[in-house]
């Protein structure tokens, strides 16, 4: 039972507890950690419900010391997408290709999110950016997107033409890593 990891954290009235190997622990904190920086963020738009913003910097400071046994990226990737990544209408294209097609899936849904502010991505633009970026051979997108579904990194609504798919918190943690490392290796 070497490889398996608990871990606890209270901030707040928010709570944490995962076990399981070191990385799930890791990307489920990534996923606790995103949620309590947009809670407190959303908190701090309306700063006439609290008496002062110490309270939020409070509350990021026991994050961020929470975070240091996990060593997670910052918050700064999403503003340097436009290093690996291209918006052009409705379209967003890769321009540093990671090697894995589910990689590169990921990616553009992530893309759709941060540059077009769109959730809800169809097959089609997923299809549309991974033919623009080139380098990936695929008959049909939909069973792949449906296995990154089935892993947990993707929800799935809707039906056949209509299907749309939405980064769970672990798969918008995992895409943020891996531009975090494309982002790092194009500079």
């Amino acid at each position: 039972m070497s490889d398996t990891e608990t871990l606890k954290v209270k901030v707040g009235p928010h709570e944490f507890e995962a076990t399981g190997s070191p990385e799930s622990v890791r990307e489920k904190f990534e996923a606790f950690k995103e949620l309590v920086k947009i809670m407190a963020m959303d908190s701090a738009a309306s700063t006439a419900a609290f008496d002062s913003q110490r309270t939020l910097k409070g509350l990021g400071a026991v994050v961020d010391e929470a975070a240091k046994n996990f060593p997670i990226m910052g918050a700064g990737v999403d503003d340097q997408l436009n290093k690996i990544m291209r918006l052009n209408g409705r379209e967003i294209s890769l321009t540093a290709r990671p090697q894995l097609l589910r990689d590169a899936i990921l990616l553009l849904i992530f893309g759709q999110k941060a540059l077009r502010q769109n959730d809800a991505v169809t097959g089609a633009e997923i299809i549309t950016g991974l033919e623009t970026t080139g380098g990936y051979t695929f008959n049909r997108i939909d069973g792949l997107v449906e296995k990154i579904a089935l892993e947990g990194d993707l929800l799935t609504f809707g039906e056949r033409r209509g299907k749309k798919y939405r980064l769970t918190n672990t798969g918008l943690a995992k895409a943020r890593a891996i531009a975090a490392e494309l982002i790092s290796s194009a500079a």
